[in-house]
């Protein structure tokens, strides 16, 4: 049993804390900070109480961070030190102040937080480079190769799928888990929309597509038919739900056979891609963020202002990003 009091029983506490509020991957962003603090904070700073840090322990916390340089050892055996910046310190300064927030406020183990009076500026954030048209017309170039030379019924499927992913993701602006999680009575097609049911912090939304990517989907679902039998929109070669690692695959072979290894980005890139042409034709800031399914507008800045839901998915009844990019 971990005795109360001590930093493990404070660490395990605020972990099974973020768990029921946020997701795994935030759970750890927050928790492994944390417990980089309590590493520095019981050896160099020599603070094995919690209730002992002050505001003084965590400018010092802050000095190591951005002044104590870090060696990289590259495999020709070169050593190379560099010295991390306030961006870096940013994340720690974030959890930090959380993490004693919590301690504060929902244990009552502290009277007041030692971050009290520390501020720092959160650092901006760095430009969205979309992939480039030419970029995209080459991995369509590689599936319509697949569809061409295409002999069986599943390889049919498998190109039909790739392209109706490919064109789906950048023209819905949807999240790679909201991607995954997709149903086939999701989509509406005739209406060039889909049901989007629980996004980001559970919160549903509607999404649009274009013409190309409604042709994409119609031909795709026609071949998946006979492959599955439950409700998931994506399918594997077998007919079992497509996982969000196998999409994450699919993309990479799609990078790999139009010969874009050198170009930096994932599949997660499409979304800022197809979220920065839209803004680039339509102008409609605040339409984006809907679509995109940011809580502020803040959020979307970075991809470009005031319009509705339902205005903002009239842009698609035309056309859709993969139009422009085509025009």
């Amino acid at each position: 049993m971990v005795q109360n009091g001590t930093w493990e029983w404070l660490l395990e506490g605020f972990k099974l804390d973020l768990e029921t509020q946020v997701k795994n991957n935030t759970v750890e962003y927050y928790y492994g900070r944390i417990r980089s603090f309590v590493r520095w904070a019981t050896g160099e700073g020599q603070l094995t109480d919690p209730r002992l840090v002050g505001k003084r322990d965590i400018q010092a916390f802050f000095h190591h961070l951005t002044h104590t340089p870090d060696v990289v050892v590259a495999n020709n055996g070169t050593r190379r030190k560099f010295r991390r910046g306030d961006n870096y310190a940013w994340h720690y300064y974030r959890c930090l102040k959380r993490f004693f927030t919590w301690m504060v406020e929902e244990e009552h183990f502290l009277e007041q937080s030692p971050m009290d009076g520390i501020r720092m500026k959160a650092p901006k954030d760095p430009p969205v480079e979309p992939w480039r048209p030419e970029h995209i017309n080459l991995m369509f170039d590689v599936i319509k190769h697949s569809w061409r030379t295409a002999t069986t019924e599943r390889q049919r499927m498998l190109a039909a799928r790739n392209e109706a992913v490919l064109s789906f993701f950048l023209e819905s602006f949807v999240r790679l888990e909201e991607l995954t999680s997709l149903e086939v009575a999701d989509v509406y097609l005739e209406k060039k929309r889909a049901l989007v049911k629980k996004g980001k912090m559970g919160k549903g939304r509607w999404v649009g597509f274009g013409p190309q990517t409604k042709k994409a989907l119609w031909r795709y679902l026609g071949l998946r038919s006979s492959l599955a039998d439950h409700g998931a929109l994506w399918i594997t070669e077998e007919g079992r739900p497509l996982t969000k690692h196998g999409i994450q695959e699919i993309f990479r072979r799609l990078k790999r056979d139009a010969g874009l290894q050198h170009v930096r980005g994932s599949v997660h890139k499409l979304r800022h891609t197809g979220a920065t042409i839209s803004l680039k034709h339509t102008h409609d800031m605040k339409g984006l963020r809907l679509l995109l399914g940011h809580s502020t507008l803040a959020m979307t800045e970075r991809y470009t202002q005031f319009i509705e839901v339902e205005d903002a998915l009239k842009a698609y009844d035309q056309n859709g990003p993969l139009d422009w990019i085509a025009g």
